[in-house]
């Protein structure tokens, strides 16, 4: 009875301070994205700084736009870039995690 009373003490400040750590990685994640945020901003390949009024957008030109032989140019400011980017980042991981989990037939139930 005394060993399962003290296994469930020494369980539960280890779980706390397991807890500990993690929250003292949020601040280091805020850090980070201010840092990120207050770095001289570099558009990806392609996309070109244009200065609309007192706004600076990025734009490139799409020329493989449905039905019309014209390019299309696409603009966007900095928040909206980074946004795009993001995005790209989170559908290429769920692509990688899709191919590592189905790198075969027989993995994914297919017959």
């Amino acid at each position: 009875m005394r060993s399962m009373l003290a296994r469930s003490v020494v369980l539960a400040v280890a779980s706390t301070a397991v807890a500990s750590p993690c929250a003292a990685d949020e601040p280091v994640a805020d850090k980070a994205a201010v840092v990120a945020e207050t770095k001289e901003f570099t558009p990806p390949d392609g996309w070109r700084p244009k200065t609309r009024g007192k706004y600076t957008v990025y734009c490139r030109k799409d020329y493989n736009v449905k039905g019309t032989r014209f390019p299309a140019e696409t603009c966007y400011d900095e928040a909206g870039i980074r946004a795009m980017l993001e995005a790209q980042r989170e559908d290429q991981a769920k692509v990688d995690q899709m191919r590592r989990i189905c790198g075969s037939d027989a993995s994914c139930g297919a017959h």
